[in-house]
């Protein structure tokens, strides 16, 4: 995103959705089924729990619905088709299963009053989910997606979004993968054409006082 866009970012709170999602303990917390991915220590470089919180905190004072989305399975993935090579890991992992503390959220994450939860066993927050009808009755038009992981849920969720009519906003310091590489090529290349490329701290400013 280009100093121009930065500075002309406006977005209307009430027509705005935030998306916090896949940031959970399993999926990037030391301790966490997926720990030794990298995904830990590429979430302590991007400060990613520390920049979602103070932007869902900015979303709720503003009015701006928050929508954690949680990947869950049952006790032994039951019901997962694993029909590639990410389901099979959780399935091997005995990842994200639910009422376990892989499967909650990562500490200063947890949902508030007023929030709501949608459960997937997908990559896309979309797929099979209730997400759809939640913003349909928000009226909301424009989404700001952040969580895990950039270059996977995020990708999925946020190319699919576009293709529905939304406005997809991505603050990349919000998301987070397993390493840099990976998350510098959805922010610079894939997520380029579906989004709009920003900061949580733009966000922010843009969605005003």
């Amino acid at each position: 995103m280009n100093e121009t866009e930065t500075e002309t970012l406006r977005l209307d709170p009430k027509r705005c959705a935030l998306i916090v999602q896949d940031l959970q303990n399993d999926v990037m917390i030391v301790g966490g089924a997926f720990a030794e991915s990298g995904s830990p220590g590429h979430a302590t470089e991007q400060n990613v729990v520390e920049n979602v919180k103070a932007l869902a905190a900015a979303c709720r004072e503003r009015g701006v619905p928050v929508l954690h989305v949680w990947y869950l399975v049952e006790e032994g993935a039951s019901g997962l088709k694993l029909n590639a090579p990410l389901f099979q890991g959780v399935k091997d992992s005995g990842a994200l299963v639910r009422g376990s503390w892989g499967a909650a959220p990562a500490e200063g994450l947890e949902p508030e009053e007023g929030d709501y939860v949608v459960e997937k066993m997908r990559m896309s927050a979309w797929q099979g989910t209730r997400l759809e009808n939640l913003l349909r009755g928000f009226g909301t038009e424009t989404i700001i997606v952040t969580g895990a992981w950039t270059n996977m849920s995020i990708e999925h969720t946020a190319r699919t979004g576009a293709d529905k009519g939304y406005e997809m906003i991505v603050p990349e310091d919000g998301c987070s993968t397993m390493n840099p590489d990976w998350h510098n090529a959805s922010i610079n290349y894939a997520l380029q054409n579906v989004s709009t490329v920003t900061s949580c701290a733009e966000v922010i400013a843009a969605l005003g006082r």
